[in-house]
């Protein structure tokens, strides 16, 4: 090679490594050849922007997604190592994962699936920055090619509990859906989870959230959940599960507070999940977290040692899931008749007695008044029970002669140790929803109280009684304050605080579908003969108005600020309001059709119908509590139509003269017959319901069968007793899941 040929090659911009290089020439030299691509020094005098290029990629993926050709998303150990179970090693020549090294630092702190973070030395390398990836590519990718090779001989292999795991895994929402991520996903992408071990020797610290995820499911908790339940102070629960991340550290931490974590991480988990749209990942993610906390409490002996965190994981639990979900092993620890035996061995029902352990002893008022909300919250929840169809109806379990506590305070929740003042029931306060759904609550036990002789016995509650607990709901639905009402004056007034502090707003609707709903269990014994008897009448006036309000108060939901956060159709209670109060409805068509504003009428059922296809297909619960309440209307209303149809044909019979009965009983249609060839004074009946359209669920459209119903009502003999069955029905159909 000559000299000039080396002496061009050395100079800037004409690299061998450049793409514009000549190529080499082959040398004829006796000596040994140089081999071409052997790497070369740049000259003392080149450019440093012209330095050799590092290489296009470099191979940084672990020996494991190497081996077997997959996408490593860097981490340490990666994801696919993770899902897989196998040791996840980089080889020496290689870098540990990286998301981002910082400048003029000596070490970086690396986030692992378990919450430690991984030190290394910085390297004197360029700096990196992470690449936006989707963390579960490989994943994705290692099941498709999975599927390819080994999909006929998966079914065979796998165990049914696996099976079970890869069905739910397959419905699980990509991870841009859902804003949670690291070891909340292993509860149910990893291998291993929680509800197949044992709740009194599994480990529980394995599958805590990192404490950044638990603070910021505690605050969507905190945010959009608790002011339904207010049954924990924010800031010390805060202040618990702080403790409680140092305590884990060295091994030494209270269970039960370790239970109220993971009682909060299911809550919020649940609806958060719903809200994106991840409904079977939810349900999946807050059954395995519930279990978690149950298996916390059995850790702790809970039965035995109750403690106020415990009760509260329980009451949290208990009140936002439905246990007919949870893992057998731990549902007993959610029900409400646990819930109160565990208070009473706290002593919560003695708080303010001469002889509890607070007068003795003395006690921290944020405990005291935290007991009496707790001890409130049961009652409440055990009187409004009482009114409501189902095992709970007529009667209740807390008496009040068998306790000593005060109310709760109208107070907000940094001002409960100052002093023992308290705010007016006027003033806005975080207690005011309790308070008032309290004062609801004790005017349903005194109507259990009132009709429990009726209810055992079977018979009518005369109507003399009803007019009067209608006076007392009406006495104490005028004590809400102004703002929780809806009227235009109080909405401008409230309109600011609405906005600062939207809970408001959302306890406003609450109470208001509480008390019309009421209005509308109430006056159901009279309501189909108000329509028709004047002496009742007044129960049919006061049942529809009660039924539209249900109705306005929910489009006030899903259409004006603020909007629910989640959306209120997630919340069972609303959806069974709303069934409920366009049942009224419908019925009321069924039997008034010859009205002259029958029409409207039925334009309002429909209505209604769109509210309930518009629940359907933003929530998964909605969807199936709406179709276990469509079941039982269905039946009721098929049966209605066989009894009338029957009717028409035995008057038809008796009719005829005996001499053509045999001949004519040959054309008489049946139930399902066409109305062709029909003599004159056959009474139309449907044909067999046909539906062509379903909607993306492959259910019938709701508009579609209410329209059937609406349009066949005239001709279905409704009879009281059976409306009242159907009533009973529906206000006993519990969460779907139930």
């Amino acid at each position: 090679m000559d000299s000039t040929d080396q002496s061009e090659r050395a100079k800037p911009g004409h690299s061998a490594d450049t793409p514009d290089a000549p190529r080499l020439r082959k040398v004829r030299s006796s000596g040994p050849r140089p081999n071409p691509y052997m790497k070369r020094k740049p000259a003392a005098n080149a450019d440093p922007s012209h330095t050799k290029k590092q290489p296009r990629q470099d191979p940084v993926s672990c020996e494991s997604c190497r081996k077997k050709k997959l996408k490593c998303d860097r981490n340490l150990p990666c994801s696919s190592c993770t899902t897989r179970k196998l040791p996840c090693n980089y080889t020496s020549h290689e870098t540990a994962p990286s998301s981002y090294v910082k400048q003029g630092s000596q070490t970086e702190e690396q986030p692992s699936w378990d919450n430690k973070p991984v030190s290394r030395p910085l390297h004197s390398t360029p700096i990196i920055e992470s690449r936006s990836r989707n963390r579960d590519d490989p994943l994705m990718t290692a099941e498709w090619l999975e599927t390819i090779l080994m999909g006929h001989r998966v079914p065979s292999i796998a165990p049914a509990p696996l099976k079970d795991e890869l069905s739910q895994y397959s419905r699980v929402a990509a991870p841009q859906q859902t804003p949670i991520s690291g070891s909340l996903l292993s509860l149910v992408r990893g291998a291993r989870t929680a509800s197949h071990e044992n709740p009194a020797t599994v480990h529980l610290p394995s599958f805590l959230p990192t404490k950044a995820e638990a603070m910021s499911l505690l605050q969507y908790y905190c945010n959009h959940l608790d002011w339904q339940y207010h049954i924990i102070i924010p800031s010390q629960t805060k202040r618990d599960i702080c403790t409680l991340y140092e305590r884990i550290a060295c091994d030494d931490f209270n269970m039960q507070h370790l239970a109220l974590l993971f009682a909060i991480v299911a809550t919020a988990l649940f609806y958060q999940l719903l809200s994106s749209e991840s409904a079977d990942f939810a349900e999946v993610c807050s059954r395995e977290t519930a279990f978690l906390a149950g298996a916390a409490l059995i850790q702790s002996n809970y039965v035995a040692y109750p403690s106020i965190e415990g009760l509260q994981a329980t009451m949290i639990i208990g009140h936002h899931l439905s246990v007919a979900t949870l893992s057998p092993s731990v549902s007993s620890l959610f029900l409400h008749g646990t819930f109160i035996s565990q208070a009473k061995s706290l002593g919560l029902h003695t708080v303010d007695a001469v002889t509890s352990e607070r007068n003795l002893k003395g006690c921290d008022r944020t405990t005291v008044e935290l007991k009496r909300r707790l001890w409130w919250d049961l009652a409440s929840y055990d009187w409004l029970l009482g009114f409501l169809s189902g095992p709970h109806q007529g009667t209740y379990t807390i008496s009040p002669q068998h306790m000593n506590v005060r109310r709760p305070r109208n107070i907000e929740d940094e001002d409960i140790g100052n002093s023992d003042a308290e705010m007016s029931l006027a003033k806005p306060t975080c207690m005011s929803y309790t308070l008032h759904r309290l004062r609801l609550a004790e005017v349903c036990r005194e109507i259990v109280d009132s009709t429990a002789a009726e209810h055992l016995q079977g018979i009518e509650v005369p109507y003399e009684k009803i007019l009067l607990l209608d006076r007392k709901l009406h006495d104490a639905y005028s004590e809400i304050p102004a703002f929780f009402r809806f009227d235009q004056p109080s909405q401008r007034e409230f309109a600011a605080l609405y906005r600062e502090r939207p809970e408001i707003a959302w306890q406003r609707a609450y109470i208001h579908q509480g008390y019309h709903s009421r209005f509308c269990r109430l006056h159901r014994q009279y309501f189909v003969r108000g329509a028709k008897d004047p002496r009742y009448s007044y129960s049919h006036v006061v049942s529809l108005q009660s039924a539209r309000r249900v109705l306005e108060v929910k489009r006030i939901m899903d259409e004006e600020e603020p909007l629910f956060t989640p959306n209120s159709s997630l919340f069972w209670a609303v959806t069974h309001h709303v069934f409920m109060a366009a049942v009224i409805l419908l019925i009321d068509v069924c039997f008034n059709w010859d009205d002259i504003l029958a029409e409207k009428r039925k334009e309002e059922v429909l209505g209604a119908c769109r509210m309930l296809s518009r629940a359907q297909q933003s929530s998964s619960v909605a969807r199936e509590g709406i179709s276990a309440m469509m079941g039982i209307l269905h039946r009721h209303w098929k049966r209605e139509r066989r009894a009338d149809e029957s009717q028409v044909e035995q008057q038809l019979v008796s009719s005829r003269d005996n001499s053509t009965l045999r001949d004519e009983q040959t054309s008489v249609p049946n139930a399902h017959g066409p109305k062709d060839g029909r003599s004159e004074n056959q009474v139309h009946v449907l044909p067999p319901t046909t539906y062509s359209a379903t909607d993306e669920f492959g259910q019938v459209p709701l508009e579609d069968i209410w329209s059937e119903i609406l349009d066949s009502s005239g001709q279905i003999q409704l009879e009281t007793p059976d409306w009242m069955d159907l009533l009973t029905e529906l206000t006993n159909a519990t969460a779907p899941c139930e």
